[in-house]
């Protein structure tokens, strides 16, 4: 009888080990000793798998609790895909289904629960990847929003009077790709400086921009560098582009600051960055001028006090000197004016004897 109960159990245990699902009641919570900061925190924001067509995996996603007090969380999932708007990352599609829908094959093990404050769950998402799914990129989200619990709510003239408010939803992104023969297409289109129609700087950081796009059929992680160059084409710095993500038939930018102390003329910035396949790298160049106008107008501003004040000090230093040798001339002048005068006031007679008598000398 023993034997017998024995084996049905070792019976069911392996049945269920077979037939029910493989994160079944596989959540865990922990217990954290942290601050309240009005927020809860999702990790990982960004997983990505290479599966090959009927693999199935799981991932662990991490929501923490940081309100300061007990909320329900709510988890959702959706399909996202790329934009023709280089300043937008992805677009979420809410209950649409994308061009690389991953949304069917994504099932976390829970879509609602409630967390303390400073608890985290560990929360177990499957990914599943059917026989027949055809190589390429798959994408979709987990998107968890929070609130409180509805216990929690006072209700007075059919209004609520608790504590709720709008809490933006916070987002994973899973990108998978399904192993086989795939198209990988992808070109740098542009290097710019971030504020368009500008390319005079006074001073740094300056900012650029790059724009590529994705004409491929799975998600590429362009990155590389913009080596800077002087008037001269020496190279006097570069900004190293970290990867980033840009989904397939979307084009997507990402800004770079560079930035270098005493900077002055003219500078060429010329990008370099890898496609993120094959090893094919692709080259763009602009061109922008650093000119501190404030410096300058300061300095010149500076010299012109100091030459006005120079002339000034001359002038001055002029008009003395002439005030002090003016009386000598005048003396001289009203010497000379004396003797003419006497010598006008003598009779013609006089002056014919003053031109007669003889002199001292020829007396001698």
């Amino acid at each position: 009888m023993n034997r017998r109960l024995s084996i049905i159990i070792f019976c069911l245990v392996v049945g269920s080990g077979i037939f029910l699902p493989r994160f079944a009641l596989a959540y865990t919570l922990q217990k954290l000793d942290i601050a309240k900061s009005g927020d809860f925190v999702l990790g990982p924001g960004k997983t990505e798998l290479s599966l090959d067509p009927g693999d199935s995996v799981i991932q662990e996603l991490y929501i923490t609790n940081r309100v300061g007090e007990r909320r329900v969380f709510k988890v959702e999932v959706e399909d996202f895909t790329g934009s023709d708007d280089p300043a937008e990352a992805i677009k979420l599609l809410g209950q649409e289904r994308g061009p690389y829908s991953l949304k069917d094959y994504i099932k976390p093990e829970q879509s609602e629960f409630i967390l303390e404050h400073g608890e985290r769950m560990i929360l177990p998402v499957q990914i599943s990847i059917p026989i027949d799914a055809q190589p390429g990129g798959l994408y979709g989200s987990i998107l968890v929003s929070t609130a409180p619990p509805k216990e929690d709510f006072e209700i007075s003239d059919n209004v609520a009077a608790g504590q709720m408010k709008l809490v933006t939803r916070v987002g994973s992104l899973f990108f998978v790709r399904v192993k086989g023969e795939v198209v990988e297409d992808g070109v740098l289109e542009s290097i710019t400086m971030a504020s368009p129609g500008k390319t005079v700087y006074e001073s740094g950081p300056v900012r650029f921009r790059l724009a590529y796009r994705n004409r491929g059929s799975v998600y590429l992680t362009p990155y590389g560098k913009i080596e800077i160059t002087n008037l001269l084409g020496k190279k006097i710095g570069e900004a190293i582009v970290d990867p980033w993500f840009v989904m397939p038939g979307s084009l997507r930018s990402r800004e770079v600051d560079w930035d270098r102390a005493m900077l002055f003329g003219r500078y060429r910035a010329k990008a370099s960055i890898n496609r993120g396949y094959g090893d094919v790298i692709d080259q763009k160049v602009t061109v922008f001028w650093v000119i501190p106008w404030k410096r300058i107008a300061l300095i010149a501003a500076i010299f012109t006090i100091i030459s006005w004040f120079l002339l000034w000090l001359k002038s001055k230093i002029h008009f003395t000197i002439n005030v002090s040798v003016k009386p000598a001339k005048l003396s001289k002048s009203l010497k000379t004016s004396s003797k003419d005068d006497f010598d006008s006031q003598l009779t013609p007679d006089q002056n014919q004897e003053n031109k007669d008598e003889p002199t001292s000398k020829d007396t001698i």
